[in-house]
């Protein structure tokens, strides 16, 4: 269970994901180093981010930051 004032880390590359089971608004503050030419993948919605100066999600095309993750 997360509780106020828990703080987390994840390595490069570490995979993490969050998921509010709870019947509060779960308030997240994300403080992270992304630069130019990072990657990650999105496993349950097939999708990758890349950081370049245009920040895209793609398949084969752009898509919506929300896209598959209904």
């Amino acid at each position: 269970m997360i509780e106020a004032g828990d703080a987390f880390i994840f390595q490069p590359d570490e995979p993490h994901q969050f998921i509010n089971d709870g019947s509060e608004d779960l308030v997240i503050y994300v403080v992270a180093d992304n630069p130019i030419g990072e990657s990650c993948h999105y496993p349950d919605s097939n999708k990758w981010l890349v950081r370049s100066p245009e920040r895209r999600l793609i398949r084969s095309e752009p898509l919506h930051y929300h896209d598959g993750e209904e």
